[in-house]
C-alpha cells in the first residue's frame, strides 16, 4: 500500500512538473516564433521590390527560378528555427491549399497584394526535451523520497516526545535521599536535587523507617515523639557524622516538631512538584479542621510502604 501511494505521489509530481514545464516553454516558444515571423516578414517586405514576381496588370509572368532561389536563401538563414518559407505568391495566383502546419501572411506592395506561405514545425520530443522530462522524473522521485523521510522523521519525533511525556507515568517514582550530599530528588528528574538541613533530614529518614515498621502507629503533636523514632533519628545523625559532615551538636528532635515537619514538606514540595499525585506516599500529612494540635491528627506516613525510597549512604 505504501509503495502504491509513493508511486502515485511520484506520478502526480511528475505530471505537475511536466505541465508547468510544457506551458512555460510553449508560451516562451510562441513569443520567439512570433518575433521570428515578424522579422521574416520585414526582410521579405524590404526585398519585395527586387523580386521578379508576376504582374497581372502588366501581363508579366515573372521569374519563377529566381523567386525559388530567393526562398531557399531565406530558409537557409532561418534554418533551425522550425519556421520555413513555402512560397511567395501574388494575390491573383494564390490558389494553394494549406497543410495543417502551414499559414499565410499578407504583404501590401505598391501595385498588388502578396501572400507569404509559411510552415511551423515544433519538435515536442527533441533529445533536449526528452532529457528535461527524464530530469523532471528524477526530481519527482527525489522529492517524494525527501517528503517520506521528513514525514517519517516528524512521526518518530512526535512518538519520541509522547514517549518522553508518558515515561514518568509508565514507571513508578523513586524518592532518592542522599546522605552524602544531604539532598532529596526523584527518579523522574534526578538532576533536580533539593538540599535539606541535618535535623529535618535525619527526622524524615527516621519517620520513613518508623512508619514502615509500624504502619498502624499514630503520631500526634500533643504527645512526645516515640523513643523508637528518636533512636532512629539519632542513628541517622551519627551516620552523617561518619560520612564526614561537620556538625556542632546533636539536635533535639523533640523540640520544634512543627518547624521540622514544615521544612520536610517544603523540600518534598520542590522534589515532587511535577508529580503531585505521589505526595500522599511520602508527605507528612498536615492537620485540617481543628488545626495542628488536634488529637485526631497524625503526621505519620500512612502510605509510605506503597512507595519506593532509595537511601544513598545509609
Amino acid at each position: 500500500m505504501r509503495k502504491l501511494v509513493s508511486s502515485l505521489g511520484v506520478f502526480i509530481l511528475f505530471i505537475v512538473f511536466s505541465v508547468v514545464f510544457y506551458i512555460s516553454t510553449t508560451h516562451k516558444q510562441q513569443q520567439v516564433n512570433k518575433l521570428q515571423i515578424t522579422q521574416i516578414e520585414k526582410q521579405i517586405a524590404l526585398d519585395l521590390p527586387l523580386l521578379d514576381l508576376s504582374n497581372e496588370l502588366l501581363k508579366h509572368s515573372g521569374n519563377k527560378a529566381a523567386l525559388q532561389h530567393y526562398i531557399q536563401t531565406v530558409n537557409a538563414q532561418i534554418q533551425g528555427t522550425g519556421i520555413q518559407v513555402i512560397s511567395i505568391v501574388p494575390k491573383h495566383e494564390f490558389n494553394l491549399s494549406l497543410k495543417a502546419d502551414e499559414f499565410i501572411r499578407k504583404l501590401n506592395s505598391n501595385n498588388s497584394v502578396v501572400f507569404i506561405v509559411l510552415s511551423l514545425k515544433q519538435a515536442y520530443f527533441s533529445p533536449d526535451v526528452v532529457t528535461i522530462y527524464i530530469l523532471l522524473f528524477g526530481i519527482s522521485v527525489l522529492l517524494m523520497f525527501m517528503m517520506k523521510q521528513s514525514i517519517t522523521y516528524q512521526k518518530n519525533k512526535k512518538l519520541g516526545t509522547e514517549q518522553d511525556s508518558i515515561a514518568p507515568e509508565s514507571k513508578s517514582l523513586t524518592l532518592v535521599i542522599d546522605l552524602k550530599s544531604k539532598t532529596l530528588s526523584n527518579s523522574y528528574y534526578p538532576e533536580q536535587q533539593v538540599a535539606l538541613a541535618n535535623k529535618p533530614l535525619c527526622f524524615y529518614l527516621a519517620l520513613v523507617e518508623f512508619c514502615t515498621n509500624n504502619p498502624e502507629a499514630k503520631l500526634n503533636h500533643n504527645k512526645n515523639v516515640p523513643e523508637e523514632l528518636l533512636e532512629l533519628a539519632n542513628k541517622y545523625f551519627y551516620r552523617l557524622v561518619e560520612l564526614g559532615h561537620t556538625i556542632r551538636k546533636r539536635p533535639n528532635f523533640n523540640n520544634s516538631l512543627e518547624k521540622t515537619l514544615s521544612e520536610i514538606r517544603a523540600a518534598l514540595d520542590d522534589v515532587l512538584n511535577d508529580c503531585p499525585e505521589q505526595k500522599e506516599l511520602y508527605y507528612p500529612p498536615k492537620a485540617f479542621g481543628e488545626g495542628s494540635r488536634s488529637r485526631m491528627h497524625s503526621y505519620g506516613l500512612v502510605n509510605v510502604s506503597q512507595g519506593n525510597i532509595e537511601i544513598i549512604g545509609k
